[in-house]
């Protein structure tokens, strides 16, 4: 019986070292997930202001746009108004 006993015991103990491991390989997943999870909501940050800079530059471009009009606008009246070179006006 007392070889068995330490069969048992030997069994134990190589059990006991697996688990073990086992245990640090959780934690270290563990540790893993959570930074994982604490980059998504960084990456998740990152795209809602990339969305926001987006539609800023749509809008400051739409802006641009309606200044080149009338400043297009400006110059031709301008032309207009403009006596000619030699006209005698």
């Amino acid at each position: 019986m007392s070889a068995e006993h330490g069969n048992a015991a030997r069994w134990l103990e190589e059990g006991r070292r697996a688990l073990g491991r086992w245990r640090e390989e959780l934690d270290a997943l563990i540790a893993e997930n959570e930074q994982l999870r604490a980059d998504n909501e960084r990456l998740a940050a990152l795209a809602s202001e990339n969305t926001r800079l987006r539609e800023e530059t749509a809008r400051f471009q739409a802006e641009r746009d309606e200044l080149v009009a009338v400043f297009s606008r400006l110059a031709d009246l301008v032309e207009q108004v403009r006596p000619s070179p030699g006209g005698g006006g």
